[in-house]
């Protein structure tokens, strides 16, 4: 027994040393998504572009020759406090070398996250957020927005309305926002447009989230007979409801959901019920037809993988963590964090579509080869029916007069 204990020695420091090298072999990649609570819909989106993008790389070889690992964090409903959370676990103490959030929050995330210096991808189409990172760009050289504020948005969803082949029977609007910064955001923007224009917004609603009976409200907008509601409340089963409660006595309206027609849930649990609806999904995949033969064949990728077309957010996480990877591959280092970060603004990244270029605040603006996309649901499906900007009719698809409207 005692000639074997070198032996046995030697057998267990070397098992010790082949399960330490494969750590020396992985980058971690930090996800913090909403996995639970209203925007968990939204979260899984991202989450289906991000996992997408880290298998591809990995398949291909990794990153420098090593394999991204994918760290997820719930982020809830990105009370400050849990952001924060996110940052110090996935930066603090996993050391992870990217962050790839979807929408993250609205200005917590940008000052949770840059403290850090790893490159942080979020989603949040906020101008709080962008309001955050301009009182301190330099110490948040690490932040990038995916997407363009939701003034923008909100610009691009009121500029479509007014293009819609569509004569309105009157100019009466309703605006029903969920009660966060999103939606304020948006419902304010909407409104001071309509005004702009000589329209009446004849009711602003503003309801928390986990509303389910409309009757007051549906009550109120039968009375008052609107050409247009719009709803922006990210959520499916919020929309999903209206939507139902609205169709037992229908307006002659458009109904514009906005930001709201993204959760896949929406489309996937009502189907050809949805048929009519229009909304909209900044820095998204056109669909069902993609703009170019590359993106064309992401998008089918894609659907093979998840047995659906994407929605909010995943092209643009996916994005994210491709103009990452190529930033990485190009310093040759995963560690130099501000070399990666001044390579990704100053460089951008060569996408599907064409290029993404981040502005002096670090936000990917709407335009050029990252448009708005707007959609009608047609069939079961979101179709493409606009891209702004600047807005005009996307292919051959048409806008359709919802079934519920008496022509």
């Amino acid at each position: 027994m005692k000639k074997s204990l070198p032996l046995l020695v030697m057998l267990i420091c070397a098992l010790f040393f082949v399960q330490s090298v494969p750590a020396q072999d992985v980058i971690k990649v930090g996800v913090p998504l909403a996995m639970t609570g209203p925007y968990t819909d939204t979260g899984d989106n991202y989450w289906k572009g991000i996992k997408m993008a880290i298998d591809e790389i990995n398949a291909a070889g990794g990153l420098l020759g090593k394999q991204l690992e994918a760290v997820r964090f719930d982020t809830q409903e990105f009370a400050p406090e849990r952001v924060m959370q996110g940052a110090d676990y996935l930066c603090g103490k996993l050391e992870v070398d990217s962050v790839h959030a979807g929408w993250a929050g609205w200005g917590q995330d940008v000052r949770a996250y840059g403290k850090y210096t790893a490159p942080f991808f979020a989603d949040d189409g906020s101008q709080s957020a962008v309001d955050v990172y301009k009182q301190n760009a330099e110490e948040f050289f690490n932040i990038f927005q995916l997407t363009d504020t939701g003034i923008n948005q909100a610009q691009s969803m009121f500029n479509v309305l007014m293009s819609l082949p569509y004569e309105y029977p009157n100019k009466k609007a309703v605006i029903i926002t969920a009660d966060d910064a999103w939606g304020t955001e948006v419902g304010d923007t909407l409104k001071d447009n309509f005004k702009e224009k000589g329209w009446k917004v004849a009711m602003h609603e503003i309801v928390p989230y986990g509303t389910r009976e409309w009757g007051p409200i549906l009550t109120q907008i039968r009375k008052i007979n609107p050409a247009i509601i719009h709803v922006e409340i990210v959520s499916a089963q919020e929309v999903i409801t209206f939507f139902r409660q609205f169709m037992k006595k229908p307006t002659n309206s458009i109904l514009s959901y906005g930001y709201s027609i993204v959760p896949r849930e929406v489309v996937g649990t009502m189907g050809t019920e949805a048929d009519g609806l229009i909304g909209e999904v900044p820095t998204a995949m056109p669909t069902p037809e993609a703009p170019t033969p590359e993106a064309q064949a992401w998008l089918d990728r894609f659907n093979g993988i998840w047995k659906h077309l994407p929605q909010a957010g995943s092209w643009a996480a996916y994005s994210g963590v491709k103009a990452w990877a190529a930033a990485v591959e190009a310093i040759g280092d995963e560690k130099k964090h501000k070399e990666i970060c001044d390579y990704i603004a100053t460089k951008g990244y060569k996408g599907e579509t064409g290029w993404w270029k981040w502005d002096e605040d670090h936000v990917m603006r709407a335009g050029g080869d990252v448009p708005i996309a707007h959609y009608q649901v047609q069939n079961g499906e979101m179709v493409a029916i606009f891209t702004d900007p600047p807005t005009k009719p996307y292919k051959n698809y048409k806008f359709q007069v919802p079934r519920w409207i008496n022509k």
